[in-house]
């Protein structure tokens, strides 16, 4: 009979009910993600060897990583398959203790009656259960060649985009997680070296299984040790194409309109006509063709993402409005984030015999936001007598190649 944390019998409950729904998936699965992994390693070591061109020595190097790598999928697999097996019948039989992980008030322990390991499932806000099984004693020394040959100033802005989200540390060594073995490749290519690799759960997710592996750079030292260190890669990864490149690869998420970063549990985005510029260093520093090879699905977003055509501006009684050409009208517009200062802008604009409106605006669930939106009538007015919106007026015309 399952007990609960507090020792109580519970009988089925809700995570019993999900964790054997997830546990029949990957054991379903298991054969074809190791298998799948496996070829993953083989095949892009090899791509990587032939479009990189490298020498002799460092092909050397990078196979024998990507064989380490498949020596530890063939020494974790037996025991994955055999953990799912017993988790299986235990909870079939109904033979699993539930009870609270001593340091998180939110994770459960599930272990298998006469077992010393247990399945951690972890609450999270939006009320998902992420649930892993452990993962014992498979790990091993590599080492991964600079295929890159990046100057040391390139090579510290990717480091500092990697920090900058999903890097972390240990001890004074940078160390990295992930389930996507394509971040192996785009990690350990700026943090080449010495290495510790090592397999650390089997997540159970509703789609299906996935391998955490977990790698520490030990000839590296961590430029940004400590809690804050994060939040300073960050600083440093805004100075540079290269750092906002790796930080997305990270913690950007997948928008097909937008670029997006998660900061914390907030959102952040970027102006889309950086894109150009990061695609731009990706490719000159080859850490693009590398991302080509790997075929993450981050990249190829960000690669479809199409930059807004750089904006027009003018200056008027101290604010910045940007000219628009839409459903052949012209506009410029200005910005608020409060109503009354929009419209007190309208009656001074009235004043000296410019129309403009105000309109509402919001955005992915931001806002409300205020435009005030002078109409094409007022715009050409000013251009008659201002030289800035004169210039700014020539320069939509020849962008949209249009008389007005």
């Amino acid at each position: 009979m399952a007990t609960g944390p507090e020792g109580r019998r519970t009988g089925p409950t809700d995570l019993l009910a999900e964790l054997y729904s997830r546990t029949q998936l990957a054991q379903s699965q298991l054969g074809n993600l190791f298998s799948g992994q496996k070829k993953y390693f083989y095949k892009t070591s090899e791509a990587i060897v032939d479009i990189f061109d490298l020498p002799l020595d460092k092909a050397d190097t990078l196979r024998d990583f990507a064989e380490k790598a498949v020596n530890l999928l063939d020494k974790a697999y037996p025991q994955a398959e055999a953990k799912l097996q017993k988790l299986l019948k235990a909870l079939e039989s109904n033979n699993v203790k539930v009870e609270l992980g001593p340091c998180a008030k939110k994770t459960l322990h599930v272990t298998p009656e006469g077992e010393k390991w247990y399945v951690s499932a972890h609450m999270v806000e939006d009320k998902r259960w992420l649930i892993s099984l452990p993962i014992y004693r498979v790990s091993a020394d590599a080492e991964f060649p600079d295929i890159l040959n990046v100057s040391d100033q390139d090579l510290y802005y990717l480091q500092a985009g990697w920090r900058a989200s999903d890097e972390s540390y240990e001890g004074d060594k940078p160390k990295m997680g992930t389930t996507q073995q394509w971040q192996v490749f785009a990690w350990t290519a700026v943090r080449y070296g010495y290495l510790r690799v090592y397999l650390k759960n089997l997540n159970f997710n509703k789609s299906g299984p996935t391998i955490h592996w977990v790698l520490t750079a030990k000839s590296w030292n961590q430029q940004w040790p400590t809690r804050e260190g994060k939040k300073q890669a960050q600083q440093v990864a805004k100075r540079h194409p290269l750092g906002l490149l790796a930080w997305y690869l990270g913690d950007g998420r997948r928008h097909k309109h937008d670029l997006l970063y998660a900061v914390g549990d907030d959102e952040e985005y970027k102006p889309k006509n950086l894109i150009p510029e990061i695609l731009q260093a990706a490719y000159y520093t080859g850490y693009g063709k590398l991302l080509d090879l790997l075929e993450s699905e981050k990249w190829i977003t960000l690669k479809k993402i199409k930059p807004r055509k750089q904006p027009i501006y003018a200056t008027l009684l101290g604010h910045t409005f940007w000219l628009v050409y839409f459903y052949k009208e012209l506009s410029a517009r200005t910005l608020f984030k409060d109503l009354g200062e929009a419209e007190k802008l309208t009656k001074v604009l009235a004043d000296v015999g410019l129309q403009a409106k105000v309109r509402t605006w919001q955005y992915q669930g931001r806002g409300p936001y205020y435009f005030v939106e002078l109409d094409q009538t007022s715009v050409l007015r000013l251009a008659e007598n201002n030289q800035e919106w004169r210039y700014a007026l020539n320069q939509i015309a020849q962008k949209y190649r249009k008389q007005l």
